[in-house]
């Protein structure tokens, strides 16, 4: 058996060897065709028509037969470079077109009958066909790359047991990961051709195409949390459909990744100039309609420092209001958040610091409106319950990215950058506890807490919290962000009592709830805390809550829906009491 293994040495590398010595021969080939395209194209002479063929197919193959090759040289990368050059030059011979028709319309019915309409079908059908041929491409190619690395439907799915196996075997799982990187681009691929289709191609056809790109996006996702490039592509999507909200958060997910995706710093400083705008637009607009009323009550005798009051509006308004509320909630529920992306806007861009204040003012009261009163779950942030759902984490994971972001401290900072820092994050700690502290009082209105659309976001909050012993506790408070603390941990103290109370509570009361000192303890005890809920798929690989994420089951996937299980309300119930006991741990000590 020695000698077998001694013989199997070199036999594995003559295989590598010859592997490499194939992989090398096929880039220079490659290299060779694409300085004669290049040269071609610069003499404006007609290139070989194959070139462009036997480029792709060399890049293939040197994909599929040495991939640290194809690693040190960026072949997946070229090879879509390859195709992306190709939906330039196509993308600009259709907007060419689109300009010319435009431009050559005839004045008053007179003039000759311009063909441009027929050039753009021609252009817009060349287009889609070579779009259509690349998504099967890169389809192709992916089946190759699974074929390859031994990667079963099991590998692209969130079983955990998968990775549990892998981990047994480091070779094995090294290979398999080579393969789901591979897979992972072939799917962000696939994804920006479904865009480019939806784009470019029939407009019927549009909200199909970027479905499609949004699933093929997810999908990469799903194969490489960690990685911010889903998240920035799904951002680029959002913003056709111009919702400001899911295009912030998806920018910020892209940043807060072990693997940021460094282009969405830039974009966001434009989306966030748009948004600039749209803000000033709807405060000229606010003026414009506002009559102010003066006031004759008095404020109330007694409210303690930092605690926030609704004031008490008048029955015929409060119901005008309601109706107002029904019949516009999307166009409100829009001026909402162009309020709040404009806030977290002022930090992450580090301007307009004067009017912040002013800002979250506009913030709280939009939101108040929203979230209403009474003991029942309204469904104003989204069309159903799921929706919601989704939107209150978003807010959420909003508000923790900004302090997370402007909590960072980087090289060689100035004085006046340390200085700067410290009111950039006085005031995003204040937002953030002020307007989660609105949540959380709003929770404890209702007849049943348990069941409502804001409790994941108030989940990912809590657990953030006691995952960052420093932020909890605070440092050097400044007198609004005291104050914004004292009404935030005043409303969740009430709530967890409530919880306490609910049914839902199944925590040994003489047992010390430590996971957050301890993640293994969660292992050790086999309580459906270790469930994963809809809220932390959605926001796997998210920095600031790894440290809550390591403890958790992610083998059953489960989504946002409008009802949920006894077990899913329970896990979230015990995990919010179990941060709550952790958080009172801290402060108190």
């Amino acid at each position: 058996s020695f000698l077998k293994w001694k013989m199997a040495i070199p036999m594995d590398s003559n295989k590598d060897n010859l592997s490499r010595e194939r992989a090398q021969r096929l880039f220079n080939e490659t290299v060779e065709l694409e300085n004669k395209r290049r040269k071609a194209v610069q003499a404006r002479v007609p290139s070989d028509p194959n070139a462009w063929q036997k480029i792709r197919e060399n890049y293939e193959a040197i994909v599929l037969e040495d991939h640290d090759f194809s690693e040190k040289h960026e072949i997946e990368f070229c090879l879509w470079q390859l195709h992306y050059r190709r939906i330039e030059e196509l993308r600009a011979r259709f907007n060419a077109c689109v300009s010319s028709a435009g431009s050559d319309a005839p004045q008053n019915g007179k003039g000759p009958v311009r063909s441009g309409p027929e050039v753009l079908t021609k252009i817009r059908f060349q287009f889609k066909s070579f779009l259509s041929e690349a998504t099967g491409f890169y389809h192709d190619l992916m089946l190759k790359i699974r074929a390859k690395y031994g990667l079963g439907l099991g590998y692209f799915s969130d079983d955990s047991d998968n990775q549990i196996s892998m981990s047994k075997d480091q070779g094995k799982y090294s290979e398999v990961k080579k393969g789901l990187v591979s897979c992972h681009r072939c799917l962000i691929y696939l994804g920006d051709l479904a865009r480019y289709k939806g784009l470019y191609g029939e407009a019927d056809c549009k909200a199909r195409d970027f479905a499609a790109a949004s699933s093929y996006y997810l999908e990469a996702y799903s194969l490489w949390p960690s990685n911010g490039n889903p998240h920035h592509q799904l951002a680029i999507l959002a913003g056709y459909s111009n919702d400001e909200l899911l295009s912030i958060y998806r920018y910020f997910r892209s940043l807060a990744v072990e693997n940021p995706f460094a282009t969405a710093r830039d974009n966001l400083i434009i989306a966030f100039e748009k948004n600039r705008q749209s803000y000033n637009q709807l405060l000229g607009d606010t003026k414009t309609a506002t009559v102010k009323v003066p006031s004759t009550k008095l404020p109330p005798k007694g409210r303690k420092r930092g605690e926030v009051k609704t004031p008490i509006k008048d029955n015929k308004v409060e119901a005008v209001a309601v109706k107002e509320r029904t019949s516009n909630n999307r166009g409100t529920f829009k001026g909402f958040t162009t309020r709040f992306i404009r806030l977290n806007g002022i930090l992450f861009t580090r301007t307009s610091l004067e009017t912040f204040d002013e800002v979250l003012s506009t913030v709280k009261s939009g939101l108040l409106d929203f979230l209403s009163s009474g003991p029942e779950d309204e469904l104003n942030f989204g069309s159903d319950a799921a929706e919601c759902k989704l939107t209150i984490v978003r807010i959420s994971v909003i508000l923790i990215f900004t302090v997370y972001n402007v909590g960072r401290e980087n090289e060689n900072q100035s004085y006046a950058d340390i200085v700067q820092r410290s009111v950039l994050l006085e005031n995003a700690l204040t937002a953030t506890f002020e307007i989660m502290g609105c949540i959380v009082e709003r929770c404890n209105q209702l007849k049943d807490p348990v069941a409502s659309v804001l409790l994941p976001g108030v989940l990912i909050f809590v657990e953030w919290l006691a995952c960052r012993h420093d932020i909890a506790v605070g440092n050097e408070l400044g007198e609004k962000q005291a104050g914004a603390r004292s009404f935030f941990w005043n409303r969740c103290i009430s709530f967890l009592n409530k919880l306490l109370s609910s049914g839902y509570a199944l925590l040994n009361e003489d047992e010390d709830e430590s996971c957050f000192t301890n993640m293994s303890k969660y292992d050790e005890n086999d309580t459906s805390n270790c469930l994963a809920l809809p809220e932390d798929f959605e926001l796997r690989g998210f920095v600031p809550l790894l440290p809550a994420q390591l403890f958790l089951d992610f083998s059953r996937k489960c989504t946002f829906s409008t009802d949920c299980s006894r077990k899913e309300k329970t896990a979230r119930v015990m995990r919010i009491i179990t941060s709550g006991k952790a958080l009172a741990n801290i402060i108190q000590s």
